[in-house]
């Protein structure tokens, strides 16, 4: 019985592990049989995690499996190259892989491939993968307008097409537009459409052909909404709405243009990544200094600037071209466009230049080499903000006289004040609107380096001559200005100019001030009556301007600035305190009855407390801005130099504090 029993008990003894030289899947299969495919991949996942079968010898048929996955390790951080005809999200294999996998036979049914023999290397393997990267001839193509290969990406964009094309006016609506204003002129600034895209294909009709926009790519049709856009902003305060046809609502349509060009297109950096998507940002900054929002436009440049300087055109801008091509010439424009404004917007809102000069070739237009010139002068002002010295007055004195080399440099009529045509759309007038502009810019240079020279003048007379040159550039602008207005639908130039307008105006009317808190009342009167006359005229242009149309907001708001600071002049307010208030460029001032205006000094106890502790405005959040320019003298209490500075708060991005101040 004894050893029957030890019989019986060896013949129960399980064999050690080591000694079945199979892996887990073929021992499965010889204990059970076969089972459904399901169950072999559970089983395999958990041998995977087993570490008693580490060890294991693994039979050559399962070792392919193993070799298939560092197949597909090798194809997904090697290769990087995916299927696109696969149904399932399954990596692709090279060509040599591929083929020897086909040719394969397939023993098993889990698709894997069966090996000969369990010494076939890992370098044989990587050899093959590398192997099919001889099939790659060239690189990925660039996505453009019309390369959109994926079928999702098309239906994406065919969706986003009908979206946009749905908001195009009729044909009529649109000629309509185009005709009322002088928003035309944007077609030689800042854009060119193909030669298709005009009524009859005539460039020279300065109107688009809707149908014919419809159906090109969505950045184009997004481009032409925002022309629309500015045309509808730019359109004469006296226009009738009447007269079209699907458009009721002036306001409420260009709000939409904008709104939905900025939501669907611009947001996207890749197809703003082309000549189209970069000339359709320049037309929103274009509307939002139309639409006195210089802070949003400055952002919008600064994003132009940046995806111009990673497409290189700051490279293509200094190479000489005989041959003129189409694209290198588009490229040229777009980049001195952008390089413009942010000369424009940087020295209006005392923030750093994104961009060097430009060169400008000898035999360009006039006012195209003169506006390149004065692009460099700007930059050159920029650095006169800081401490009022011996040293910075030299330096200011010095780009004065290059202003008036500029000014002998060009001939006699360049600068006289031209009849603007009112109606004609011709590249002559166009010409003439360009012309007056860039004098108006001019003019504004010239205020910007004698001001701080000349709020100093009533103590120093060493810059008496500031004073006088300031003041004379002042009457200069706003002559151009008015020349401007008289022409009826000149808007678009209106609304770039009025911004000078405002500070010429405010110039005039702090030396009137200045004057009367020093001298006597009778002695100003008589020195200052022609321009105390220029100054109420331009307040009651912009006034009517404000309550006729709510399109001219710069005109509205200039209005009201410019009445506040003359609003101590009033005998009425003689026995009231000193009035404080915050106006674009020239900052945060105090104003009295027969006092010279004064910059407050900084308050860090109650001014800055209350408004650390304002909480945000209805749906928006306050944004802090620190504001600190050298314009004024030094004020009566001195505070720290490390707290000269100002802070305003604004209600968002738009140029507006929380109190209702326009302020920039």
């Amino acid at each position: 019985m004894d050893a029957q029993s030890e019989l019986k008990d060896d013949h129960n003894k399980k064999r050690p592990c080591m000694s079945f030289r199979a892996c887990w899947e073929c021992k499965k299969r010889k204990l059970q049989g076969n089972i459904a495919s399901s169950d072999v991949s559970s089983a395999a996942g958990v041998s995977s995690f087993n570490p008693e079968l580490e060890d294991a010898v693994v039979c050559p048929l399962h070792a392919g499996d193993r070799l298939k996955k560092l197949e597909q390790l090798f194809e997904k951080f090697v290769c990087r190259k995916f299927s696109n005809d696969a149904p399932s999200q399954t990596l692709s294999r090279s060509p040599t892989l591929a083929g020897s996998i086909s040719e394969a036979p397939q023993k098993s049914e889990f698709g894997l491939p069966e090996i000969a023999s369990d010494g076939q290397s890992i370098m044989s393997i990587g050899s093959g993968i590398l192997a099919g990267l001889d099939d790659w001839k060239s690189a990925p193509s660039i996505r453009t307008l019309v390369d959109n290969s994926d079928s999702g990406n098309a239906a994406a964009s065919e969706t986003l097409r009908r979206s946009l094309a749905a908001l195009l006016p009729s044909q009529s609506d649109a000629d309509v537009l185009f005709e009322s204003t002088n928003g035309w002129t944007v077609l030689t600034n800042l854009y060119r459409p193909a030669k298709d895209l005009f009524v009859n294909r005539d460039p020279q009709s300065y109107a688009l052909n809707m149908s014919a926009v419809a159906q090109e790519h969505p950045i184009v049709i997004a481009r032409t909404l925002l022309h629309l856009a500015i045309c509808i902003c730019t359109l004469p305060p006296e226009f009738n709405v009447s007269r079209l046809f699907e458009i009721w609502n002036l306001e409420a349509t260009m709000q939409h243009y904008v709104t939905s060009v900025t939501s669907l297109v611009t947001s996207s950096d890749e197809q703003m990544s082309t000549l189209p998507g970069l000339e359709t940002l320049l037309l929103l900054a274009a509307y939002h200094i139309n639409n006195s929002s210089f802070r949003q436009a400055w952002l919008i440049v600064r994003r132009g600037l940046n995806l111009a300087h990673l497409m290189g055109f700051h490279r293509i801008i200094a190479q000489r071209i005989t041959a003129p091509i189409e694209a290198i010439e588009a490229s040229k424009s777009i980049w001195r466009a952008f390089v413009d404004a942010d000369r424009y917007l940087g020295l209006h809102l005392r923030l750093p230049f994104a961009s060097d000069d430009y060169p400008c070739p000898e035999d360009a237009p006039a006012p195209l080499l003169h506006r390149s010139k004065l692009g460099a002068i700007a930059r050159q002002i920029s650095e006169l903000d800081s401490s009022v010295t011996p040293q910075t007055y030299v330096r200011a004195l010095s780009l004065d006289e290059k202003l008036e080399m500029l000014m002998r440099q060009s001939t006699k009529e360049f600068w006289e004040v031209p009849n603007v045509p009112s109606t004609a759309r011709t590249p002559e007038s166009a010409d003439v609107l360009d012309r007056l502009v860039v004098q108006i810019w001019h003019f504004e240079l010239k205020i910007f380096i004698h001001l701080p020279f000349m709020l100093r003048a009533s103590s120093e007379s060493r810059y008496e001559f500031s004073k006088i040159t300031a003041l004379a550039a002042s009457r200069n602008l706003v002559m151009r200005w008015f020349a401007l207005r008289n022409a009826g639908i000149t808007q678009a130039g209106c609304r770039l100019a009025e911004i000078g307008v405002f500070i010429a105006t405010i110039t005039m009317a702090l030396d009137i001030l200045i004057e009367m808190g020093t001298k006597e009342k009778h002695e100003v009167q008589k020195a200052k009556g022609s321009d105390f006359a220029m100054v109420c005229r331009v307040i009651t242009e912009m006034e009517k301007l404000g309550k006729t149309s709510p399109r001219e907001k710069l005109a509205a708001r200039s209005a009201v600035a410019i009445k506040k600071v003359l609003g101590s002049l009033d005998p009425n307010r003689r026995t009231e305190t000193k009035t404080r208030f915050t106006i674009p460029y020239f900052g945060t001032i105090e104003v009295a009855y027969h006092r010279p205006p004064i910059r407050p000094p900084f308050d860090l106890d109650s001014d800055t407390g209350e408004k650390l502790r304002t909480t945000a405005t209805g749906s928006r959040i306050p944004v802090f801005s620190f504001v600190s320019n050298e314009l004024w003298p030094s004020a009566d209490q001195p505070w720290g130099r490390e707290l000269d500075f100002d802070i305003v708060l604004f209600d968002g991005l738009e140029d507006r504090d929380t109190e209702g101040n326009w302020a920039f």
